[in-house]
């Protein structure tokens, strides 16, 4: 007589995580419960995927979200659900791994294209002083002036962003509007 040997049965792969997350988080969580009318986080967790997948399935490329009502339009920040840029070539800027940041960099320093042009600007420095003072060649500040230049919604957005970080990072209660949730609402004016 043989035995049956099985193996156990398989644990999905979601079944398996447990997730670490920090007490704001927690909060968050049990704010967005609350918000939802869950009965319990998992529940929370699964409702708040099922809203993430349908606006990346609705969202083509270059389009933006957008809340209305009669006296303004909110554009709905969500970096995670933003289309990747159309990839242009540039010679001497490069993007670098930031969580929230897509701006570009000089090429082998830790050099926003943002910080040259801004320089340039509230010092009034002409391009060979802009080359002379960050010790580039002119033709990477001429293109990270043509970057800045064709990118000034992205740079305003990601200045905006970087006003809300020290908030985020403070204790806060969830339904405060200062705690860190992914993304921002930022009004635009309609005519």
């Amino acid at each position: 007589m043989t035995k049956s040997t099985s193996s156990p049965p398989e644990i999905p792969a979601t079944k398996q995580h447990n997730l670490q997350i920090t007490p704001e988080q927690e909060a968050q969580l049990n704010w967005l419960k609350n918000a939802l009318g869950a009965s319990n986080i998992e529940e929370t967790i699964l409702r708040s995927i099922t809203v993430i997948v349908t606006l990346k399935q609705h969202l083509k490329p270059g389009s933006e979200l957008f809340l209305h009502n009669q006296e303004e339009q909110i554009r709905l920040l969500i970096p995670e659900l933003e289309a990747p840029p159309h990839q242009e070539e540039w010679q001497y800027l490069v993007p670098r791994p930031h969580p929230w940041r897509k701006q570009l960099y000089i090429k082998g320093r830790k050099l926003r294209a943002f910080s040259v042009w801004r320089d340039m600007i509230v010092n009034e420095l002409s391009l060979e002083e802009a080359a002379d003072n960050w010790d580039l060649p002119l033709a990477a500040v001429s293109e990270a002036i043509r970057y800045c230049e064709s990118h000034q919604e992205l740079l305003k957005l990601e200045a905006e962003e970087e006003g809300y970080r020290p908030a985020a990072r403070e204790s806060q209660s969830p339904d405060t509007g200062t705690t860190h949730i992914g993304f921002r609402l930022i009004s635009l004016k309609t005519q």
